[in-house]
């Protein structure tokens, strides 16, 4: 548990310190890891891997006829029983209808997601990636992790 925590905390900070601070109990009395950035008093127990993108405005010049959305949706449709099979993934995804972003977001407590940066997100990002790439009007394709906190 420890060593996981320690290879996430280390991708993680690229720029900034993230410390653990231990362990809290939830109400079903499990155990979740927490770290903390630096002394900014931010602390957080989940990470999310964040797969996002560009599309392009259908022929209405919004978002309500994008073919690219469509298909950007359809492929996370056929990922979605996939990601949730990650331990303790929760997949949210955003659609903005001005700036056109698609974004989806896999949510883990920080331990468990640090197992799946230890394999390098694989087999999942990078399938779906080139996927998504691979959809007309689609651009921009990045990957982001951050930390996911309900306050």
């Amino acid at each position: 548990m420890k060593i996981q925590a320690a290879l996430l905390l280390s991708t993680l900070a690229i720029t900034t310190a993230f410390a653990p601070i231990g362990s809290t109990t939830t109400n079903n009395s499990s155990t979740q890891l927490r770290a903390e950035i630096g002394e900014t008093g931010i602390a957080f127990e989940n990470v999310a891997r964040e797969w996002r993108c560009k599309y392009t405005a259908g022929p209405s010049g919004g978002p309500g006829d994008s073919d690219s959305l469509k298909e950007c949706q359809a492929l996370l449709s056929e990922y979605l029983p996939k990601l949730k099979e990650l331990p303790g993934a929760k997949v949210t995804r955003q659609v903005c209808g001005g700036c056109l972003d698609f974004k989806v977001s896999i949510v883990q407590p920080l331990e468990e997601h640090g197992a799946w940066a230890e394999a390098n997100y694989e087999p999942l990002e990078s399938e779906f990636l080139e996927r998504l790439k691979g959809i007309e009007g689609v651009s921009q394709v990045e990957t982001q992790e951050i930390t996911f906190e309900a306050l």
